[in-house]
């Protein structure tokens, strides 16, 4: 079962896109404001590998991410309900 973190939970309700760029190895989230925020490379990896959050499009050549609108687990559930 996927476990968050107190610090996940918080990410994930404010979060609004997070951008990755895998030529740098960059991954960079902001909120709907537009104000930036940080996210780990190693909790990025777990949340998309999880399948916490997803690509924006089906274009496989998008760098776009968003939370997956179809919750992973009653916890995943609770947070975007939050939000």
């Amino acid at each position: 079962m996927i476990e968050l973190t107190e610090k996940e939970k918080r990410f994930l309700k404010r979060v609004n896109t997070i951008t990755h760029v895998p030529w740098s190895n960059k991954v960079t989230a902001a909120d709907a404001k537009g104000k930036p925020m940080r996210i780990a490379r190693a909790t990025f990896a777990r949340l998309r590998d999880d399948g916490i959050i997803i690509r924006s499009t089906s274009d496989l050549t998008s760098n776009t991410y968003v939370i997956n609108s179809a919750p992973v687990t009653p916890q995943v559930a609770e947070v975007q309900e939050a939000s």
